[in-house]
């Protein structure tokens, strides 16, 4: 890497301070030809992490008033000599600095260079890499915080425990395989033992990567009932504003609606959808079409129903469809209770947990969030972990060549193709943290990222 780059660091637009970052080997020369301090000073000869006051000048022309940072490598972000320039926020300011810089000398950087140049000169491995552009994107508390563990290293940290477990059973292998009649049974055992354990430990990272899934995307929540029931009213009511529809005439709800809150930390994204009955037309067919869609991606449903009126056959049957769905918390809202109830409720099995409420008055919907909690914040939700689909795979493929090696050391044939296995599962997980990942794959991780970064 013999080139230096440049970007801006901050959102375009207006704000009071502007940040830009050079890196490479001529990132101080460049800022001492364009900065003057205003205590004179040789920028070059200054001790790194230093902030500097003065004035960037350009062929004589006055451009900005600025303070200026030193980081001299190896002890920077990239591992490079770096500079990072605070100017005033305007956009004007902003580009001109960055093309007196590009005139001097550096180039554009691409998308997560900076990140990339981190990695590559081994400041930061892979995942870490990965959690800076998760920081930056992290849509609630629960991301965040997932993202921060991975930047302190706590996933890599697993993965070379797990890595070194391996390298040392494939050596003690490597040792046995000239004499595999020396092996004892109490030797086998031991190393089927110590295999079961990573298998039992991957497959933990790839649940974990699931959760942590559901936490960045949010989890999924669909109001479903018949017609004119208040689900749009209680759509209303959780998001805090008047984003549906609201009318007495059932069926008022023809496509869904989406809407995000957040309970104590956690993304959750809301879904009003159209009522569930026999169809009017083609526009009734389409959006129930789409209800039934979203009930299959959904997390939690909110089966909701007019506590002011009985039970119809109708409602009966929707109730049995959704219990056939996998994996799906069911919630009963009795709306309307600001109405005489005529509800019974007895149909329903007692572990379905119920929640009554009026929509249109406000009344039970913060009992209706703390339920939602409770469904949403567990022990296992919380420890989740965010992987992309490149370290998924190698996790799945890691998990394979464990169960093959298992089958390898029971039958106790082959203990040269076992040191195989061994070796690919080694290299896997080495590749997580980046050590002999393609340049290819590197590229298309940091393409993700934003310029600046």
């Amino acid at each position: 890497m013999k080139d230096t780059i440049t970007a801006i660091a901050t959102p375009l637009g207006y704000s009071a301070i502007g940040i830009i970052r050079i890196s490479g080997p001529q990132a101080i020369r460049i800022a001492k030809k364009i900065f003057s301090p205003i205590r004179k000073k040789d920028l070059e000869k200054v001790p790194s992490h230093t902030l500097h006051y003065g004035k960037i000048y350009y062929n004589d022309e006055f451009i900005d008033e600025v303070l200026l940072a030193v980081y001299k490598g190896p002890n920077s972000y990239t591992g490079e000599d770096m500079v990072e320039i605070f100017t005033h926020g305007s956009p004007i300011i902003l580009e001109e600095v960055l093309k007196i810089i590009i005139n001097e000398g550096a180039r554009i950087a691409e998308k997560g260079e900076f990140t990339k140049r981190a990695f590559l000169n081994g400041k930061i491995d892979l995942l870490q890499a990965e959690s800076i552009n998760e920081i930056i994107r992290a849509e609630s508390k629960a991301s965040l915080k997932i993202a921060l563990s991975k930047l302190e290293g706590d996933t890599s940290r697993r993965i070379r425990e797990l890595k070194d477990k391996v390298e040392f059973l494939r050596i003690e292998l490597e040792a046995s395989i000239d004499f595999p009649e020396d092996v004892e049974e109490k030797e086998k055992s031991e190393w089927i033992r110590i295999l079961e354990e990573i298998k039992k430990e991957v497959e933990e990272l790839l649940l974990k990567g699931e959760k942590g899934d559901l936490i960045k995307e949010g989890y999924k929540v669909i109001l479903v009932g018949r017609p004119n029931v208040g689900k749009s009213s209680l759509f209303n009511a959780l998001m805090r504003e008047d984003r549906a529809i609201v009318t007495p005439i059932p069926g008022t709800t023809r496509d869904y609606i989406e809407g995000e809150i957040y309970l104590s930390g956690y993304l959750i994204k809301i879904y009003d959808t159209a009522g569930l009955s026999i169809p009017r037309d083609i526009l009734d067919k389409l959006g129930m079409e789409k209800t039934k869609k979203i009930l299959e991606k959904s997390n939690i449903i909110l089966f909701v129903l007019d506590g002011s009126l009985e039970i119809t056959e109708e409602e009966k049957k929707l109730f049995q469809e959704i219990m056939s769905y996998e994996n799906k918390k069911v919630l009963l809202v009795i709306n309307k209770i600001d109405l005489p109830l005529k509800i019974d409720l007895s149909f329903f099995p007692e572990n379905i947990e119920r929640v009554y409420v009026s929509a249109k008055n406000n009344i039970g919907i913060d009992k209706l969030e703390e339920k939602l909690k409770d469904y949403i914040i567990t022990e296992e939700s919380i420890d989740g972990l965010f992987l992309n689909i490149y370290h998924k795979e190698e996790l799945k493929k890691i998990n394979n060549l464990i169960g093959e090696s298992i089958k390898v050391l029971k039958d106790f044939k082959a203990l040269d193709i076992l040191g195989s296995f061994l070796y690919d599962i080694e290299r896997s997980f080495g590749n997580m943290l980046g050590e002999e990942v393609s340049l290819d794959i590197v590229d298309k991780i940091f393409e993700n990222f934003c310029v600046g970064k």
